[in-house]
């Protein structure tokens, strides 16, 4: 009875059938994964592209937060993350995030060229209830900080990426160290810090977050006596936009075996916050672009800052040149020098201008 079941002339599939079948179903694969936009974080700190198989719905569980506004870029145009680095992951249980670092970075892919402008974190700023407050303060509430960056201080964001420190001191020993020059011997005691190899050296990960961490830094003296910095807290800041150029140059040397890309996901799912409008092409693009990136290509600077009136231990935005400076970092043209015309930096300790600079 099931003889008129059975085809006496069965189907041949032959090569081209069976690639079209292939085919389509890549491509249904690909539109899957490209709406998992949580998994496209990776690319951010790996600096290459592609996430597949078990690593994608891993990266799902990266901590991701919504921002009004953030929302992906169109391919080849400027974009500008808010940078932050905190104590310690937003999802650990702690109460209040703490934020240490707080840098704009505006990437060009079309001009292979990316900018950095640091905010003070002594900075005041007015907070949603018109008192002033210094502007890491804001940190627990992404929607709000990124609203007193548009607002007040007129850089327009992107998209936000936050790194705890363990984060970022993991990820420098993941791309082998940051290579920065020292052109002063160093220490902090507070952070362990210890530096008296001059000329350009690699620094391991702990060795990379206590110098970007150091607010009490020493400088050894020609008569052989350390000395404090009197201006410790805004060489600190410049510090930071060194060794996170370093950092960033040295992606690249991120491997893109499974198990190293599993590793990859691994780290930004323990150490990584970021905004829920960053989308897997955006990313991608992006990803690469900052993987080729030299030294040359970074320029940097601090938003110039005056004493705020309110408050001589907090800093308030400089009316004459912070403006002219955040106008050329929106544009992507070279942002002012900090020091006003006529007025001396504060000298070096030992004749160096500076405490560490790009290689």
């Amino acid at each position: 009875m099931f003889e008129p079941l059975d085809d006496p002339l069965p189907p041949e599939f032959d090569a081209a059938f069976r690639r079209r079948v292939v085919r389509r179903a890549h491509q249904q694969r690909r539109r899957r994964l490209a709406g998992g936009a949580a998994a496209a974080a990776v690319t951010v700190i790996a600096g290459a592209a592609g996430v597949y198989g078990p690593s994608v719905w891993r990266a799902r569980d990266i901590d991701r937060v919504q921002v009004a506004g953030t929302e992906p870029v169109a391919t080849g145009e400027p974009v500008t993350f808010l940078l932050l680095g905190a104590d310690a992951p937003r999802d650990d249980g702690v109460s209040g995030v703490r934020v240490d670092t707080i840098l704009l970075a505006r990437l060009d892919p079309s001009a292979a060229s990316l900018s950095l402008l640091s905010l003070p974190r002594d900075l005041l700023v007015t907070d949603p209830a018109g008192t002033p407050v210094r502007i890491n303060s804001l940190a627990g509430d992404l929607e709000t900080l990124v609203g007193v960056v548009e607002h007040q201080i007129g850089v327009p964001v992107d998209h936000v990426a936050e790194v705890d420190f363990r984060g970022f001191a993991a990820l420098v020993d993941r791309i082998g160290g940051v290579d920065v020059r020292v052109d002063q011997a160093t220490r902090d005691a507070s952070t362990g810090l210890y530096l008296d190899e001059l000329g350009c050296v690699s620094l391991d990960g702990d060795t990379a977050l206590a110098l970007v961490r150091s607010r009490k830094l020493e400088l050894l003296r020609d008569d052989g006596t350390w000395q404090r910095d009197a201006h410790a807290d805004l060489r600190r800041i410049e510090t930071q936009r060194v060794v996170v150029t370093a950092a960033l140059v040295g992606l690249d040397r991120l491997g893109w075996t499974p198990g190293e890309l599993r590793d990859q996901v691994e780290w930004a799912v323990d150490h990584l916050t970021i905004d829920d409008g960053l989308s897997l092409d955006d990313l991608v693009r992006l990803g690469r672009a900052a993987a080729a990136l030299d030294v040359a290509d970074v320029t940097s600077a601090t938003l110039p800052v005056v004493p705020s009136p309110l408050d001589q231990n907090r800093l308030a935005q400089d009316p004459s040149r912070a403006p002219a400076a955040v106008a050329a970092f929106v544009a992507g043209e070279p942002i002012p020098a900090s020091t006003p015309p006529g007025v001396a930096p504060p000298p070096p300790v030992t004749g160096a201008e500076t405490v560490v600079a790009p290689c």
